[in-house]
């Protein structure tokens, strides 16, 4: 079940740096990819999970940054629950 979780956010998360590639930076938008692609590789080694993790919420960080002109501490919030939530929920498992 947790792995459907983390295909699910990786997938999500992929496709909003697709939508959005417009509105962000090359690199940004590399990194959003580079995240969830990580993501996607958790079942070959742990590492993939918090590296994906790591990029992706600091990606949040800079995409509200570039689109909106500042950081959403509540959206930043948000996504560092959900971040811990899927890491302990794979290593508890």
């Amino acid at each position: 079940m947790i792995y459907l979780l983390i295909v699910l956010y990786a997938l999500l998360m992929g496709a909003a740096a697709i939508i959005k590639r417009r509105d962000l930076q090359l690199s940004l938008t590399t990194a959003n990819l580079l995240g969830s692609l990580a993501l996607l590789c958790t079942p070959f080694h742990p590492f993939f999970l918090l590296f994906g993790l790591i990029v992706l919420l600091g990606c949040a960080l800079y995409n509200g940054y570039v689109l909106q002109g500042h950081i959403h501490l509540l959206h930043v919030l948000v996504r560092c629950v959900l971040s811990l939530c899927l890491y302990f929920s794979y290593t508890l498992l």
